[in-house]
Parts: structure tokens; C-alpha cells; sequence
């Protein structure tokens, strides 16, 4: 089955992190940006395999680009603000939102042991 999630990635003084709002608690951090891509995508694969082994619903995709960075944006930071919106005349969005495609196969995903 292929999925369709709209993820959020944020660029820290540290690392990279990214989340996806459709997935609560499915996020995933690494150094580089191409490391923070692969990162995602299997904590992805492997939050949508573990909920169908326990019997937990699959949330579908349901958050457009926009409706995610709306969300990201409506959440608290770290220092106790919310992240804003891009000024016009700069372009120094905190956090970029791609669609990213998972393929799972939730056939042969391990089941429980009775």
C-alpha cells in the first residue's frame, strides 16, 4: 500500500528534525538533510507497520502542505512561543512541508504472538 503523508521538517542549531501531524508521536531527527529524509520515512514505515500489528487504526493521510504548515505553525516552541509566519520579504520559513510516499506492506508486517 503506498501512503502519502505531508511531513514537517525543521532545521535546529543542531540537527534536522520532522514530524507528521497525521501520525502523532512518528517524528524522527539526524544531522544532515538527506539523513533527516531517510530517517523519516522508516520511523514512517515502521509507526504504520507497529499500530496495524496491535490492531490501532492507520490514520490516512488527510493534512494537505498547507493545512500541516497551518498546524506547525499553531503549535508552541520551545521557547514558550509559536513559530511564525514567513515575512514577506525574506524567505526564512522555519519549517519547510513536503509530501513524502511510503510504500508499506502491511500483509507481511509481523503480527502479535497470541
Amino acid at each position: 500500500m503506498k501512503l502519502i503523508y505531508a511531513v514537517v521538517f525543521e532545521q535546529t542549531p543542531n540537527n534536522y528534525c520532522a514530524y507528521i501531524p497525521d501520525l502523532p508521536g512518528c517524528i524522527a531527527t539526524h544531522k544532515t538533510w538527506d539523513g533527516i529524509q531517510a530517517m523519516i520515512k522508516e520511523a514512517m514505515v515502521l509507526h504504520i507497520e507497529v499500530s496495524h500489528e496491535y490492531g490501532d487504526p492507520i490514520p490516512p493521510p488527510q493534512m494537505s502542505v498547507e493545512q500541516a504548515l497551518e498546524y506547525h505553525r499553531s503549535q508552541p516552541n520551545d521557547y514558550g512561543g509559536y513559530f511564525p509566519a514567513p515575512e514577506p520579504d525574506y524567505d526564512d520559513e522555519p519549517a519547510a512541508v513536503l509530501e513524502v510516499e511510503v510504500e508499506v506492506n502491511l500483509e507481511t508486517a509481523p503480527t502479535t504472538a497470541n
